[in-house]
């Protein structure tokens, strides 16, 4: 069965102007890890002419830290006639003549949606005074949809922040959502994670979704969560490969295909059933679905384990 996607993501690089201590890329502001401009700016070029692609996504990093870049991806996309959206910290909400600056040019662009992440983490970098900017700012602007997503641990659930926020949050989508163990946030006490899902609850193992998430690393991977960037879940045969040829590999795996259908339950219960996987340790409890599917896919080693039992599906599928 062929899936349609019509979305990718560019995730452009690991500069940022903070350094949080959950950051699932380790980001900072002397990272330098980042694929080229002319390579980027080819990339979305093609993303643009492609006929499947109806939305491209740009995160990183903190992708407002070089403007005058991101303006002119926003510009090859709008050209196209397809949308954007972005996921920022939303630094630049300290001024009120960027924020008015930028809107303005996110509705002439064309993009769609803006995430900010803001939190307990994210709060010692931007003031949250800066995010109320953009909140008021976002009510003129009706045609970009503003989210605010806040990570939460066990003793920074982020409610200082939603308080202080105040009515500059009404009308706008507040999510908060667990931590989960991957970037800096490896380096946390285990008890920090709130572990609010089982294994042994059959529709909390469901994969949440597939998008191709070209990233700094070179590599192309079905989905844009942080997990997934520290397993071996990885669908380019070359760098900087075509969105027809990711879509093709996406359609064609194995792996991904007994995922969507089945679930993880599937791989788990092989896990657990075979001594060749006994050095895998699933959690019974988890933060979040992403932590079990790197678990089992981190490594190539895992996979090929995975192989005889996936060549018995597809042969009894068949």
């Amino acid at each position: 069965m062929e899936y349609l996607y019509e979305s990718v993501v560019v995730n452009l690089g690991a500069r940022c102007n903070a350094t949080c201590e959950h950051c699932c890329f380790s980001c900072s502001p002397s990272k330098k890890d980042s694929l080229g401009k002319s390579e980027i700016i080819e990339l979305v070029k093609n993303f643009s002419k492609n006929m499947k692609v109806k939305v491209i996504s740009f995160t990183g990093g903190e992708i407002f830290l070089n403007y005058s870049f991101l303006k002119e991806l926003l510009e090859i996309v709008h050209l196209s006639g397809k949308k954007s959206t972005l996921i920022t910290n939303g630094f630049w909400g300290e001024s009120v003549e960027k924020v008015r600056l930028y809107f303005k040019d996110m509705k002439k662009l064309g993009v769609t949606n803006l995430a900010i992440s803001h939190d307990d983490f994210h709060a010692k970098f931007v003031k949250t005074e800066s995010i109320k900017n953009i909140l008021e700012e976002s009510r003129k602007h009706s045609s970009i949809q503003v989210v605010v997503n806040i990570a939460v641990s066990q003793s920074n659930m982020g409610n200082q922040i939603i308080d202080t926020l105040e009515k500059a949050a009404l009308g706008i989508p507040l999510t908060k959502f667990p931590l989960i163990s991957v970037g800096e946030a490896e380096n946390m006490d285990d008890s920090e994670f709130q572990k609010i899902y089982s294994i042994d609850h059959a529709e909390q193992l469901e994969c949440p979704g597939y998008e191709p998430v070209y990233h700094f690393d070179g590599n192309v991977y079905p989905c844009c969560s942080p997990a997934v960037f520290d397993t071996a879940l990885i669908l380019n045969e070359e760098p900087y490969q075509s969105f027809d040829k990711t879509i093709e590999k996406m359609n064609s795996n194995l792996l991904l295909y007994i995922m969507r259908k089945e679930g993880f339950k599937w791989f788990i219960e092989i896990v657990m059933s075979n001594q060749e996987f006994s050095h895998m340790q699933i959690e019974e409890k988890f933060s979040s679905i992403c932590t079990i599917c790197r678990q089992l896919f981190k490594t190539e080693e895992n996979i090929k384990l995975f192989t005889p039992y996936m060549r018995e599906y597809y042969e009894q599928m068949l």
